[in-house]
């Protein structure tokens, strides 16, 4: 047990959201009712994890929450499968997993506004990460996170998933098909950010960032909403440049646009997770 003072969560309060989500274009997830190892991978085949790393997507392990799981652990006969990519998300179920050429074509097709032959579109999914033997933070959170999302939103679109990146940020979670990363999700919080979701909107305040984006203009588009005070997907980045450390980009919203420079800077160490003693550094982004 880790001391109440020692939970990486708590120690790491004063560390700004912004800029801390994981960069990924494409997510796929695997339905794996557990239990899930450290690394989601070691959970597959070898020879199937290997293939899996050629399609340049985030790969996770997902399953119900335990009311409408299985009792059962492992992969089920008909897993879930899911893909978000290009603004769009899609659900099969399969006889065992499927190959990675069948996830490959899935991707493209979305890539291409089409719905692959065998799927169906989903409007929104939530995924919480609970993964426990990655950070001891993900569970304690992330599963109170799911309890309370279940309570105000359509129990068939929340999803428990492996690591999300960042469990100092816990709870955390990644709304689809937007693809932002959420963290620090408190209870009084769930029922704002579950209603933002179902309308295709943002809690800029709680956004880690767009996974689509680096993270400086993570950082920026966060501070264009706040500017502008749009939540929906009316935003648009019209352009950006990088010169040393500096990004700057130009956001539009309807008639208004504006500048957003963030400057990268060094972090201060840190205990990035309940499982390191050592004390780590990672960038920080700010919007000047």
């Amino acid at each position: 047990m880790v001391d109440d003072e020692r939970w990486c969560a708590q120690l790491n309060t004063d560390e700004a959201l912004h800029g801390s989500a994981p960069v990924a274009d494409t997510h796929v997830f695997l339905e794996h009712l557990g239990p899930w190892p450290s690394s989601p991978v070691e959970a597959l085949d070898l020879n199937y994890a290997a293939e899996l790393d050629e399609l340049e997507a985030s790969i996770a392990l997902v399953r119900r929450p335990a009311p409408f799981r299985e009792v059962r652990t492992g992969i089920p006969d008909r897993p879930h499968v899911i893909v978000s990519t290009a603004g769009r998300v899609a659900v099969t179920q399969t006889h065992g997993l499927p190959s990675p050429t069948t996830l490959a074509d899935a991707i493209a097709a979305l890539g291409r506004g089409e719905c692959p032959a065998g799927w169906v579109y989903e409007p929104w999914l939530i995924m919480v990460c609970t993964h426990a033997r990655r950070d001891a933070c993900c569970a304690r959170l992330g599963r109170p996170l799911v309890d309370d999302l279940l309570a105000v939103a359509d129990p068939q679109r929340i999803w428990e998933t492996t690591h999300l990146g960042g469990h100092r940020f816990a709870p955390t979670c990644l709304a689809l098909p937007s693809q932002v990363i959420y963290g620090r999700v408190a209870s009084d919080r769930v029922s704002e950010l579950a209603s933002a979701i179902t309308r295709g909107e943002v809690v800029p305040d709680l956004m880690r960032g767009r996974t689509t984006y680096l993270p400086a203009l993570q950082t920026a588009e966060v501070a264009a909403r706040i500017q502008l005070g749009i939540r929906d997907d009316t935003l648009e980045l019209l352009d950006s440049s990088a010169d040393g450390d500096r990004t700057t980009s130009t956001w539009r919203a309807g008639d208004a646009t504006t500048e957003i420079i963030v400057e990268k800077q060094t972090g201060r160490p840190r205990q990035l997770s309940c499982g390191k003693d050592r004390l780590e550094t990672r960038p920080a982004f700010t919007a000047l």
